[in-house]
């Protein structure tokens, strides 16, 4: 004989399966709170990207959710990534930014979370990103930074101004010291600018959204670019006409796979998929929308967006590439040995 309090409570369970199926899809986020994940601290560009989605993509959303940025930086992005694919709620309230330079990271290292499995609704902006020194530092061109050390701060492993110049000192010889944990580009800047390092990787755009006196003073020397061009430094030397050999350039390629998907964002893998598709129809709407626009105008940040699916093919590129390429560039990065070190373990 079935105990009644059990029959009565699977058929309650029943009944909030049924209600729950019943509920229209773009009824999920009424009365809820929409959280957008910034992979680093404030002060950056990061954070202004962040901020523009969060104040902007809610009156695209059902329901017009409340909207807020939360703050998780650590490991160049990888800390966020990791979150995301493992730990957040997988019910469409919460959207993450990815630290570009961290696409890559799952080839050479053990990470929680996988680039393709994360479901991507879209970037707001793909960037220039160059390398400069503050303007009292001699030592201004990548000539001159093969027989002076410099000084460069970087976030962490998985974020481009760490990666660049690792690389740079393996493939012609560059002499950078690397001072890496800062929590973001604001970070870095104010180090910059205090003397505790004497350059950094920073998108163009970067400088003119968080610093543009820096730009309009000449604070900063910019003597070496890498992704989209930007007509302001065109005529700056490019990483791409440096970097001699067909392994080099392989491995380039690979760094710049973070340029071509830019300032992306994505839901956890596992949202619905009709979620998703709401949430993609919102960030679409919103990177159209004339409001956000006018604020990335006045913030002097660029707006050269890219689809979800551009994402997934960037994406899916970059992990079809031969793994002897991604293997080298383990090495160079020294993931390698943080793998040795693990088995050993």
């Amino acid at each position: 004989m079935i105990d009644r309090t059990v029959k009565l409570g699977a058929l309650a369970a029943a009944a909030l399966a049924a209600s729950a199926i019943a509920t229209p899809a773009s009824a999920f986020l009424d009365g809820k709170t929409v959280t957008v994940i910034v992979p680093s601290g404030s002060g950056g560009t990061f954070h202004l990207y962040g901020q523009l989605v969060q104040r902007h993509i809610g009156k695209h959303l059902p329901g017009k959710p409340n909207v807020v940025v939360q703050n998780r930086p650590g490991a160049g992005g990888v800390k966020a990534a990791n979150y995301m694919a493992q730990a957040a709620p997988k019910d469409g309230t919460v959207i993450a930014e990815i630290n570009p330079g961290s696409v890559i990271i799952p080839l050479m290292r053990k990470v929680r979370f996988d680039p393709r499995s994360l479901n991507w609704i879209g970037t707001v902006s793909v960037r220039t990103y160059t390398m400069a020194v503050w303007h009292d530092v001699a030592a201004d061109t990548i000539g001159k930074h093969k027989k002076t050390q410099v000084i460069m701060g970087a976030s962490g492993v998985g974020s481009t101004n760490f990666q660049l110049p690792t690389f740079l000192n393996h493939v012609i010889g560059t002499k950078y010291k690397i001072i890496k944990g800062y929590k973001g580009g604001g970070a870095i800047n104010l180090a910059m600018a205090r003397g505790e390092v004497q350059g950094r990787g920073n998108y163009y755009s970067g400088y003119l959204g968080a610093k543009p006196h820096w730009i309009r003073e000449k604070k900063v020397k910019i003597f070496a670019t890498i992704g989209p061009v930007r007509p302001e430094v065109k005529d700056v030397p490019r990483l791409r006409d440096l970097v001699k050999g067909e392994m080099n350039q392989k491995m380039l390629g690979l760094l710049e796979v973070g340029f071509n998907i830019g300032q992306a964002f994505y839901l956890p893998p596992g949202t619905p998929k009709a979620r998703v598709d709401t949430i993609r129809k919102a960030f679409t709407a919103m990177l159209q929308d004339k409001a956000m626009l006018a604020e990335a105008a006045r913030r002097k940040v660029p707006v050269n967006s890219r689809t979800w699916e551009d994402n997934e093919k960037v994406v899916n590129a970059a992990f079809g590439v031969d793994k002897t390429v991604s293997d080298n560039l383990s090495k160079i990065l020294g993931f390698d040995k943080k793998r040795k070190k693990k088995k050993k373990k």
